[in-house]
Formats: structure tokens, sequence, C-alpha cells
């Protein structure tokens, strides 16, 4: 896995994903920051990964796995356990600068975790009180923990910040 630098400085921190959704940032090097991963073209993955929805950049798209039908997670492995609700509410988070501001939507994530996966361990319930950064996330805190890991890729930028400034 190689390792593209980023500076926080305006868009130029997200400049890789950005580009690729068509945005006109440009990411720059060794002067940055943080470094955020992204896998080598010729990765492997398990043959099933061939059927799974994929997001614009390649990589498997596991919520739209789940809204179409192709996976059904369990709720959980405990038998007899009772079931997460999914909750549909959004939470933004403003951004520093001419980045979009971040959206985190509940659903997508409460439709296979329940909230203490979340709460209160990584994320406290009240706003403005998780300083969340993306040093911290490149670093497996808030939602590094997941992401970068076992959920979507960092360098997507775009599925995050996703909300304009007005």
């Amino acid at each position: 896995m190689t390792t593209r630098m980023f500076t926080r400085s305006g868009l130029a921190a997200f400049g890789l994903a950005l580009l690729l959704a068509g945005c006109s940032a440009r990411a720059v090097e060794p002067t940055a920051e943080f470094a955020i991963p992204i896998p080598p073209d010729d990765e492997e993955h398990p043959i099933a990964f061939e059927f799974l929805p994929k997001a614009k950049l390649g990589y498997v798209d596991w919520v739209a796995a789940f809204q179409q039908g192709v996976i059904t997670p369990y709720g959980s492995i405990t038998e007899g356990e009772v079931e997460m609700i999914p909750i549909d509410f959004d939470v933004v988070f403003p951004v520093k600068g001419d980045i979009p501001d971040v959206v985190y939507p509940h659903l997508p994530h409460t439709q296979w975790l329940d909230c203490r996966n979340c709460h209160p361990s990584i994320f406290k319930m009240k706003a403005g009180s998780n300083p969340v950064t993306m040093q911290k996330i490149v670093e497996g805190e808030y939602c590094g923990r997941c992401h970068g890991k076992v959920a979507f890729p960092l360098y997507d930028c775009a599925r995050c910040h996703s909300k304009p400034k007005r």
C-alpha cells in the first residue's frame, strides 16, 4: 500500500479524491501534515468482492450492497438480542476553510451497527464535544476506527465532505 501526502490548506488536503470526483483541487507532496494510505491498483480481494457493487473510485460499496439486498447483515451475533432500529438523521461537522462540511449520516451506520458500537466510547453524544480532525481519523481515532480499515477508504474525501459552504 502506498501513501499519498496531503496538507490541510484549503482544498489541497483532499486533492486526489476531489480530482477523481471532478473537483479542481491538487494533491501536494512531502510537506504534508498527515498521510492517507491509498491501496495499489493490483491489490487482491476475495473473489466474492467481484459480485458486490463498487463506488466511483472502485472499492466495494457496502452501503449500496445492503440497499440493493446483495448482503443482509445480522443485527447481532448474540441469539435473542434485541435488534437496533435504524435512525435516520444527519450530523453536520463544520470544516474550516473552503472544504465542504462533513455530513455524518446515521442511517447507513445504524442499519447494521448498534449505537453502542460508537457511543459513548468513540463519540460523546453532545454537539461540539468531539474534537475530530483528519489527523486523528488517519491515526485511527473517531471515524478512523472503521474507515480506512473495514469501511470505505479515507481517500474518497467527497463521500464525507459533501455539504458545500453557502
